[in-house]
């Protein structure tokens, strides 16, 4: 990792030149927005370019209201290059800081700081999906700079709840610890939507009855249709309660029992805006610590009018921003794939293995979970066909180099054993495993 303390971010030359189609989630108040850059303008690296919003003298002062889209988008890399003065900032707030990862790899990863309230008392205020009777078992992977864990415990705390901090769970030891967890009267249990997905398999697979969980809270990556199914078929009474965000920015939105799971409600001190389908978010909290504002998040969205009746319009995250790869010379959007193949029957999931990515040889390999009352081999070659057939171009590429592409039915997804999260592209070859 690169560290440019006096590096100035810029513009994100991927967000289309004005005019661009720009919607906010709510008016945000000047007050509140001068506050959050004169908070930003503390940040050595960063106070020549905000101090001109800020009245500094040394700088010169900006005539004029002062509106957000004055301001320039702040990305990922922006954060982490200023990291050594995040840390120096945060050692002069008056309450502390975690440091958690947020991507990257494990020799290089994304920083960001938290300050270890977490926002837990604000976020309760809107949200409360533990009552003091639950018993919740987190099954979010603690250490290794991992947030959620920590989050859960301190949601369960402030909540009144009796907390089982369980962490992640081998294939071999789920029937022992899920039966500890039913002699303490686990309620509800925490994790992400792949952990969820692979618990619930285990026991539909060996025909153990689904844990009597009445509450399941989520975090890390979208709920998609396998867990979904999984959850309507085995726990069909249980309440869904999700949370989105990022390290960076911490809770964004959150959803319950009368949401979908892709539609988030926004807290009051987040701001959401909407570039041409960009999501940018504001932090106005006092207490936080990395610079967000005018943050791109990295996904895509919209406001919609949510069906649980709140009048608010909510956030939908429509997936990721840009997540465009290169193969055999043409550029491919890896969700296209995914969503091709999960139309083919028998097929519960999909993960993209490259091999030798941006070389000659690469070669991509579609692995798909598929049903067991389906026989794989037809399976893959009904995915292979139908992939081939409707994503744009690749079959034509694919032509010249047949042994470039392939389809595979495994037992099981690849995921990120830090995380629990199940990555769209993961490159086996690598010793690291994509975040």
């Amino acid at each position: 990792m690169t560290h440019a303390p006096h590096a100035a971010p810029v513009p994100d030359a991927a967000l289309p030149a004005r005019p661009a189609e720009r919607v906010e989630l709510r008016d945000l108040p000047t007050a509140s927005l001068r506050r959050a850059v004169s908070r930003v303008a503390e940040i050595p690296a960063l106070r020549s370019v905000y101090a001109e919003f800020t009245g500094s003298a040394e700088f010169g002062t900006r005539s004029g209201e002062l509106a957000l889209t004055d301001l320039p988008v702040l990305t990922k890399p922006d954060i982490a290059e200023i990291l050594d003065d995040l840390v120096a900032v945060a050692r002069q707030r008056p309450h502390g800081a975690y440091v958690y990862g947020s991507g990257g790899t494990t020799s290089a990863p994304k920083l960001s700081l938290v300050p270890t309230g977490m926002f837990v008392e604000d976020i309760l205020e809107h949200w409360s999906p533990l009552a003091p009777d639950d018993v919740l078992v987190n099954f979010n992977t603690p250490g290794r700079l991992w947030s959620s864990h920590n989050f859960f415990n301190m949601l369960a705390h402030r909540s009144g709840a009796v907390t089982i901090p369980l962490g992640s769970v081998e294939n071999h030891e789920l029937t022992e610890w899920l039966d500890f967890t039913e002699r303490l009267g686990a309620t509800a249990f925490d994790s992400t939507p792949s952990q969820i997905a692979h618990i619930l398999e285990f026991c539909e697979s060996t025909g153990r009855p689904a844990p009597a969980f009445r509450k399941l809270l989520w975090t890390g990556e979208g709920f998609g249709a396998r867990a979904r199914d999984l959850t309507r078929r085995l726990l069909p009474d249980t309440e869904l309660y999700g949370v989105y965000g990022s390290t960076e920015t911490w809770v964004i939105g959150l959803n319950g029992p009368g949401c979908p799971v892709d539609t988030f409600h926004v807290l009051p001190y987040q701001h959401v805006e909407i570039v041409d389908g960009v999501v940018l978010v504001t932090n106005t909290h006092p207490d936080c610590v990395n610079p967000i504002l005018r943050y791109r998040v990295g996904d895509r969205g919209r406001l919609v009018a949510c069906p649980c009746g709140r009048a608010e319009p909510a956030l939908q995250v429509l997936g990721r921003d840009d997540p465009q790869l290169k193969f055999v010379s043409i550029l491919l959007m890896p969700a296209d794939i995914t969503d091709v193949a999960r139309t083919v029957d028998g097929v519960r999931d999909v993960q993209i293995a490259l091999f030798d990515h941006g070389r000659p040889e690469e070669r991509m390999e579609v692995r798909v979970l598929v049903d067991p009352a389906f026989a794989a081999d037809a399976v893959e070659e009904r995915a292979r066909q139908r992939i081939l057939t409707r994503v744009y171009r690749l079959g034509w590429a694919v032509a010249s180099a047949p042994g470039s592409f392939a389809v595979r039915a495994v037992d099981r997804l690849a995921v990120n054993p830090r995380t629990q999260k199940t990555p769209l592209v993961v490159h086996p070859e690598r010793r690291e495993s994509t975040p």
